[in-house]
């Protein structure tokens, strides 16, 4: 890695040292920023559902551009992650992405009550199963990164912020745009849009999207590759100018996906002393997997979204509909190993079926007055069917009532999950003179839902075995209900002391909804209900361009109060993980972001977040283990990244392409114990190729991880041993693309 760095620094050294020969005053600097390609592009987001400049918003808000994501060969939402300031994502397994966002978010959401504290979003539409029910990231006009509560327009489960996916639109102007690609570990990647007139009132989108790779671990019991990717999506989008008043927009996508799953492999946990299972596993690579069972992660989204737009003159009517199915089918050893030498080879299989229906109409101002408003209805109709079933052999010694007995068995636990969702908001802004504005808005929520639990017991494992595999001993049936509500509002004030400069001061709440366990040890346990976790964040910032808008630089800091946090840790004595609500939680932090265009071919970038976490008077309910003063977890204390793109025409109509991406996560704890921990680490991204000048094609060459850095992504500590999901080894490949 020490050489990865190296590069990086002596390639951003050369290109710092080229611009030292044509150094300009600060007269001239302002001069040559009317030229053309010499100023940052301005970024429109709908952060608060309507369309205004990135700097003249009162949020922290990251922009990631859709077509320099497929360029940098980021198709999953968990690689998002070292682009953005504050964000976490760790993988659990294929249909479990861990979001965190300021320290805030959920793991292992299996259950079919479970809800997300940072919401993900597909064209205002929310992702309620976000791991079963989330499409590849392709043919995006962008992705906005909303950090820090966003209840008012976006309602629950964005307490930590929300990741908005933005679909690529159709244009009534003929356009299209293909690539293909090939990768080691026999990685073919492809994809592609066409966008054009169907009449004259009438605009279509076409996308298609391939990505394929053998496995970048081997089971060497079973014979397979894991980590192997086959994935294809879809997606038709219609733009109907029904009249100059009205306007249509329908998208359809659809995608699939097959692996044979996320691999895991113990380590020695150095924490706690253990039971010396690591040194006797086959292999000590990391990249090989030894569960003796079929593992496999395969998924299907399906999505429907409609938008009627009506111009009422003195405001716009707009209604959202929307339906969203995943089907999701998991199997995955939770240790990766046979028993012996593992205590137990438990691996689960997970089927998963999700539908969610969603309903907005909201009203909106016109923009251009000194009193603007929005306001509007919600409704979420979401249910899940989720199977979780445990299959495990003990091979240790012992009889009944044993721990190998107790290691070893089958269970299945069958939950129908139900949530409906009502709310009503509204949103004012209003100028006190032309440098100052208020904002003042708020959403009443009501949250309903409803379990029905069943747990069989399949086979208590081996002659004479008295249990089942823990936690479940014996059979139960439950059928819950509940429901809550939650007042969230928001103000801000804004100071647009400059034409380039806006300072803010904001002061927002959350709210995610309350549930029942993904798994309980019996039926007492499986009707108790975690409550809804609440949260105030208070946040100042300034958005400001220098330098006649070749530099852009956004500064915030916030502070975070908690009041019941839901968080995840392990029941010592049944063996399972569960969700209890910590009494509170402080959050505080800083966060930068800083963006300059150097020349017209040359535009650097840099982001860091700096936060201090910790549980304030929490005493776990199941272990009475006092936790007060750990850091919150999943969340590093530091993170930066920074990087350049270059793009500079040459000879015989040709342009020279580059970029590197370099970020870095600080250390983080997997539980709020602040046991088990992932040390920091840094990933070095790279490309480089050529091109037409005109952008019509281009020839190039990456490397993602170039410095193949080991890191985990997840990991399940048990009787002294970690057992660990590494994110990806180096990839690399050739790339050509074509427009027209």
């Amino acid at each position: 890695m020490y050489h990865s760095k190296l590069l990086f620094i002596i390639i951003i050294g050369s290109m710092l040292w080229s611009q030292q020969s044509t150094a300009q005053t600060q007269s001239q600097v302002e001069e040559s920023a009317t030229e053309p390609g010499m100023m940052l592009e301005e970024i429109t987001v709908v952060a608060r559902k309507i369309q205004e400049s990135l700097q003249r918003v009162p949020i922290a808000v990251t922009v990631l551009n859709g077509e320099e994501l497929t360029e940098a060969k980021i198709f999953h939402l968990n690689d998002i992650a070292g682009h953005i300031p504050s964000l976490t994502i760790n993988s659990h397994s294929a249909t479990e992405s861990e979001i965190f966002i300021r320290g805030v978010g959920s793991v292992r959401l299996i259950g079919a009550t479970g809800d997300a504290s940072v919401g993900t979003f597909l064209d205002e539409v929310y992702l309620s199963r976000r791991g079963a029910a989330t499409p590849p990231l392709f043919d995006l006009e962008r992705i906005e990164a909303l950090r820090g509560p966003q209840g008012t327009v976006f309602g629950k489960n964005v307490v930590g912020g929300a990741i908005s996916l933005i679909t690529a639109k159709p244009t009534f102007e003929p356009e299209g745009s293909f690539y293909v690609g090939l990768a080691n570990y026999s990685g073919v990647q492809s994809g592609g849009y066409y966008s054009g007139p169907l009449s004259e009132d009438v605009a279509a989108r076409f996308s298609i999207y391939q990505n394929k790779h053998d496995g970048y671990v081997q089971n060497i019991v079973y014979g397979e590759e894991m980590e192997d990717l086959d994935s294809k999506a879809g997606r038709i989008s219609l733009t109907w100018n029904i009249n100059e008043n009205m306007k249509y927009d329908l998208t359809i996508d659809s995608s699939t996906e097959t692996s044979n799953g996320q691999s895991r492999h113990g380590i020695d946990d150095p924490t706690i002393p253990g039971l010396m299972t690591v040194p006797f596993l086959r292999s000590q690579d990391p990249r090989t997997n030894e569960s003796p069972y079929d593992q496999y992660a395969n998924k299907d989204t399906f999505g429907i979204t409609s938008r009627l737009e009506w111009d009422l003159g003195s405001s716009t009517l707009t209604y959202l509909a929307a339906f969203r199915e995943g089907d999701a089918d998991v199997r995955w050893a939770q240790l990766g190993s046979t028993s012996p030498p593992a205590l137990t080879d438990s691996v689960l299989t997970i089927p998963e079926k999700s539908e969610a229906v969603t309903h907005e109409l909201r009203l909106t101002s016109l923009q251009d007055k000194g009193f603007r408003w929005l306001a509007g209805l919600y409704y979420l109709d979401d249910d899940t069917d989720i199977s979780i079933r445990n299959t495990a052999h003990s091979g240790i010694p012992g009889g009944p009532l044993t721990l190998a007995d107790a290691l070893s068995g089958d269970w299945r636990v069958h939950q129908l999950g139900g949530s409906k969702n009502f709310a009503i908001f509204a949103d004012v802004s209003y100028d006190i003179n032309d440098d100052l504005t208020f904002n003042l808005g708020g959403r009443y929520t009501k949250d309903k839902k409803k379990l029905s639990n069943d747990a069989v017991v399949l086979s208590v494992g081996r002659p004479g075995d008295l249990l089942a595999v823990a936690p479940i001993y014996a059979p139960y049936s439950i059928n819950v209900s509940d429901s809550w509500t939650e007042f969230t509002p928001k103000a801000s004030i804004e100071w647009g002391f400059d034409d380039d400069a806006m300072a803010y001061f904001s002061a927002a709440k959350g709210f995610k909804g309350g549930g029942w366990q993904g798994v309980a040890a019996n039926a007492a346990f499986a009707e108790v209900v975690y409550e809804p976790e609440t949260a105030w964040t208070y946040e100042v910032g300034l958005k400001t361009e220098l330098l006649n808008r070749r530099v852009r630089l956004n500064i915030a800091s916030f502070y975070t109060d908690f009041k019941n946090l839901q968080v995840e840790l392990l029941d010592d004595v049944n063996l399972v993980l569960i969700l209890e609500n910590a009494s509170d939680a402080k959050i505080r932090g800083h966060e930068i972001e800083l963006e300059g265009k150097l020349s017209s071919y040359l535009r650097v970038y840099a982001t860091a977040s700096f936060l201090d976490t910790e549980y304030d008077n929490y005493v776990s309910a199941f272990s009475a283990v006092d936790l007060s003063g750990n850091d919150l977890q999943r969340t590093p204390e530091k993170q930066y990244n920074l990087g350049f793109n270059f793009r500079r025409p040459i000879a015989n109509g040709l342009e020279i392409l580059a970029n590197a991406h370099y970020s870095h996560q600080g250390k983080i704890f997997y539980a709020p114990q602040n046991t088990n921990y992932e040390d920091s680490y840094s990933v070095l991204d790279m490309r480089i190729g050529m091109g037409s000048a005109d952008g019509k094609w281009s020839l190039v060459a990456y490397g993602r991880n170039i410095g193949d850095e080991l890191y985990r992504v997840s990991i399940i500590d048990f009787a002294g041993d970690e057992w660990s999901s590494f994110a990806a080894p180096r990839t690399y490949g050739l790339t050509y693309t074509r427009k027209f």
